[in-house]
């Protein structure tokens, strides 16, 4: 094992770790500012929570864009430019005359600046270990439920002595730190292997069309735009090529695109209780201490959960999706437990929390590495822009409509209900996934995916 580790794979490791507890703990703190905002704009539910849930989506619906960027540029320069725009956003907020002003800067280039950070920095850190990705990546997803675990705590205490627009010029310094943390990833031995393959293979091409050319023109006299009607030909295959190998690829992968739908509702369902559950502690009449406790041990149990599922899926007999449906049916059990009275105390609260939190921490440990077996290494990257994206559409989706069912009902009820089901149909969702893998481990006694996705809906 220790010869398939490359040493600065532990530095790119804890520096995608860092980038996400830095990103991910502002924007899962989110909801405490959304408390502040209501008091200072004296607007609804759903209008602030939409400043937190297009943060979010922006973060997550800009994939595409990152992925695209990756490939013309580098993942550190994406990282670097990630820094520079997130840090600038969260500088301007101090500054918010109202909601407009606060959605452009917090929610779209914020965004895009998290964005940026995210999707560099985590497949990186798959990569470098392409033997023990699930291991890798559940840790450094952990970093983004640390996040969740210190910042609420933090944010109250900063709240209370600064003031909300005060706060903002703390995390704006915090931000800043995702600059050297961008700086130190560098591109693993699986990118340079890739590339020296392309490479070997531009070269035979080049040599090919070098010596047919001469040969062409020295014995058979014909012009030469003959032959560079050739070369043309095979370049548009080529293209025709790469084109095929990503994107369509990618669109007769059957099980990829049951995945990307359970993305899309886990997030929308996600984002909604990250932002709507603070108001509703609140509510209830828990202060805010007690508000930022819950919201840390949630994150707590999420991060447990995210080193759990990287531990348990990196095991060959595991069927990973099994656990992931598993992980969809827990949350939405427990977001409708929190429309029962009996449970509506700090008591019950706490074990919601727990168990919210563990069933979180499981699907975010799970996605990059099932994403993995799903598309396949090389198709890691445009797989995960194109998820991020719909996934992107479903966060700017829920809370407004978790918060605008409150809203006009004037019950958190309704939005617990809604999410719940939403959450359950999307495990629902996975079903055909699971049992194939089910039957396919009955048949070799080893958990396998990639076998019925990555050759389309045709593979028998």
């Amino acid at each position: 094992m220790a010869k398939d580790l490359e040493p600065w794979g532990f530095v790119v490791a804890v520096s995608a770790f860092m980038i996400q507890l830095l990103t991910f703990g502002v924007s899962l703190s989110f909801g405490l500012y959304v408390i502040e905002l209501q008091k200072e704009f004296h607007s609804g539910l759903s209008l602030i929570s939409a400043i937190g849930a297009i943060n979010l989506g922006v973060q997550l619906g800009a994939g595409p864009l990152a992925s695209f960027l990756m490939q013309k540029t580098s993942y550190r320069k994406v990282c670097l430019l990630g820094a520079v725009l997130s840090s600038i956003g969260l500088s301007a907020l101090p500054f918010t005359p109202n909601i407009p002003y606060m959605i452009a800067f917090y929610g779209i280039i914020t965004g895009f600046g998290y964005c940026f950070l995210y999707v560099p920095s985590h497949t990186l850190s798959g990569l470098w270990f392409p033997r023990h990705m699930g291991l890798s990546t559940g840790l450094v997803t952990s970093g983004s439920a640390l996040g969740g675990i210190l910042f609420p705590m933090m944010i109250t205490v900063i709240i209370e002595t600064y003031g909300w627009r005060g706060s903002m010029y703390i995390l704006a310094a915090f931000n800043l730190q995702t600059i050297p943390l961008s700086a130190l990833l560098r591109k693993a031995p699986i990118q340079r292997q890739w590339e020296r393959n392309k490479n070997d293979l531009s070269n035979r091409k080049a040599t090919e069309e070098k010596v047919g050319g001469k040969c062409y023109d020295e014995y058979v006299g014909d012009p030469v735009f003959t032959i560079m009607d050739s070369v043309d030909r095979e370049k548009k295959h080529e293209k025709h090529h790469k084109v095929q190998s990503s994107f369509f690829r990618l669109s007769r992968n059957v099980c990829y695109h049951l995945y990307i739908i359970n993305g899309t509702v886990w997030s929308a369902f996600f984002a909604a209780i990250v932002l709507i559950l603070p108001d509703y502690f609140v509510t209830v009449g828990l202060n805010r201490s007690d508000t930022a406790w819950l919201m840390s041990l949630q994150h707590i149990f999420s991060f447990l959960g995210c080193i759990v599922s990287g531990f348990v899926s990196s095991h060959p007999k595991i069927n990973k999706v099994a656990l992931l449906v598993f992980s969809n049916f827990v949350s939405g059990i427990v977001t409708f437990a929190y429309t029962y009275h009996v449970l509506q105390t700090f008591s019950g609260f706490v074990a919601l929390s727990v168990f919210g939190g563990l069933s979180s921490g499981i699907y975010l440990g799970l996605l990059v590495v099932i994403l993995a077996d799903v598309v396949g290494n090389e198709l890691i990257g445009d797989g995960m822009g194109l998820m991020m994206f719909a996934s992107g559409i479903g966060t700017v989706a829920g809370p407004p409509l978790g918060g605008n069912l409150v809203d006009e009902t004037g019950s958190f009820e309704s939005a617990f209900y809604y999410n719940g089901t939403a959450v359950l149909l999307a495990g629902i969702v996975l079903a055909p996934v699971t049992l194939r893998g089910l039957i396919r481990r009955g048949k070799s006694r080893k958990y396998s995916v990639s076998s019925f996705t990555k050759q389309g809906p045709s593979t028998r």
